[in-house]
């Protein structure tokens, strides 16, 4: 399922913003903040005085602890988002991350999508929790430098996903159309309509899926090569079972619950690397209509927006092999369409005796498989992660659970940085601001950067066949 477009909440009023000294600031008034770099954030910081920074951090909350197709419209939208903590959120000083937005969107903001009422009578208890959750408004200056670019916008949720974000996504795009983004017409297609697959369907039935499987490849960087991996398929039932029972598919049935696990690397300034995990809850509907394109259709939410998606079982093991299934998909949001694939296996490893003909169903598709991802699910080692035996939640429709971030594994520790310097207050102050002014890019091209390519995996060739210890030790 896509990250799809962020929003913010409330119409960007040309001069009612109040500025740092609370009073009415034009957009073409920028604060000294909102030229800052890292390091003139905390020269600023350390200028403003310690009480003055201590009120700045009360106001964005503590620090994260370990437990705890996009386009102008998202710019548009995030800038309004900035400028709600202004008028919400009680502190005027909060204008840095709205008057560097607005600079940032110039002539391309457009009023005519927001419907400022909306935000006050609809969404006031969604973007209030928002302009006072540090995280999320810092998600939203994020994602608004991005600049609609997918991976930078992912980037962001990596780092600041929360609850209160999604909240605030599902209220003012979906629920109550404050901002009014979309593009598409809501619901699944037909399934005689849908995408053609790129090669013909295998049988797939929902018995054929349950229990747990892991992606061990995927196809779109964008989408599909996250990282700790794992989908639990069980029979869909209504009434919710407790936690920890699932129940078997029965034969016939065409209805089934489905657990996505997945996690992104979260690195923050002048923290230790941690891993944002999400569990999502979908319903996959098998399709039974004569002449139907596709193997199942499902709609879920994710980051508080929904997604529809059909789904192609395009291949799938012999019976002298590891098992797996290769699953193609299209799909879309009220924003945009998109298309992945992947491959299931039974083990969080790559099906080994199984990849030639992986490859082989690759490029029946017109994929070419050594350009696929290889997904690293280390974390089911045992080590870190959820325990392989733990069972899903079912719900009938899907949701994002709430996040989880913990401790990435361990690293050699960093020597301290030039925050640790400062003192308490006025260090929040500072990683505040630096954390709103930082260019977003150069830590999404590194979150992507750690793709593996099954090009550079050098146990296999270009055919999926496994290369003699020897040749591989020396490639």
């Amino acid at each position: 399922a896509p990250l799809t477009a962020m929003l913010g909440a409330w119409v960007l009023l040309e001069t009612n913003a109040l500025g740092l000294n609370g009073q009415p600031l034009r957009h073409t008034q920028r604060p000294a903040y909102a030229a800052a770099t890292p390091t003139r954030a905390m020269r600023l910081a350390m200028a403003a005085g310690a009480e003055d920074a201590q009120g700045i951090s009360a106001h964005w909350g503590p620090e994260p602890s370990s437990s705890g197709g996009w386009g102008s419209a998202l710019r548009s939208a995030a800038v309004a988002g900035a400028t709600a903590a202004v008028l919400l959120g009680g502190d005027a000083r909060v204008a840095l991350a709205e008057n560097e937005l607005a600079a940032l969107a110039g002539d391309q903001f457009h009023s005519e999508l927001v419907k400022p009422e909306c935000f006050a009578t609809s969404c006031k208890t969604q973007t209030k929790a928002c302009a006072e959750n540090g995280d999320c408004m810092k998600g939203l200056a994020c994602t608004a430098k991005c600049m609609g670019d997918a991976q930078c916008t992912v980037g962001c949720f990596a780092r600041y996903g929360n609850t209160d974000l999604d909240n605030m996504l599902q209220c003012t795009i979906e629920d109550k159309g404050c901002i009014n983004i979309a593009i598409m017409e809501p619901g699944n297609d037909s399934p005689l309509e849908a995408p053609l697959p790129p090669k013909a369907l295998v049988r797939a039935t929902p018995a054929s899926m349950q229990g747990k499987w892991y992606k061990v490849l995927g196809w779109n960087p964008n989408y599909d090569c996250f990282d700790c991996q794992r989908n639990s398929f069980g029979a869909a039932d209504a009434s919710r079972p407790t936690q920890g029972t699932q129940r078997a598919i029965e034969v016939g049935s065409t209805g089934v619950d489905v657990e996505v696990e997945y996690a992104m690397a979260r690195n923050r300034i002048d923290q230790a690397p941690q891993l944002f995990q999400q569990t999502l809850h979908e319903k996959l509907q098998f399709d039974t209509t004569p002449g139907s394109r596709r193997t199942a259709h499902t709609e879920g939410k994710m980051f508080g927006l929904t997604f529809w998606e059909n789904w192609y079982v395009i291949g799938q093991n012999k019976p002298s092999e590891p098992q797996f299934r290769f699953v193609y998909y299209t799909g879309k949001t009220l924003q945009n369409r998109y298309e992945g694939a992947f491959v299931y296996a039974r083990t969080p490893e790559l099906p080994k005796d199984a990849m030639p003909s992986i490859y082989k169903v690759a490029r029946e598709a017109g994929m070419d498989p050594t350009r696929f991802c290889c997904v690293d699910n280390k974390c089911f080692d045992g080590a870190n992660g959820p325990p392989a035996s733990a069972p899903p939640l079912f719900t009938p429709v899907a949701e994002a659970a709430d996040d989880d971030v913990m401790p990435a594994r361990p690293a050699a520790a960093a020597p301290p940085s030039a925050y640790s310097l400062l003192p308490p207050g006025v260090r929040q102050f500072a990683l505040d601001a630096a954390e709103i002014l930082e260019d977003p890019r150069p830590a999404s091209r590194e979150l992507f950067g750690k793709q593996r390519q099954m090009s550079e995996v050098r146990e296999f060739d270009a055919n999926g066949f496994r290369v003699p210890l020897d040749v591989y030790s020396q490639r």
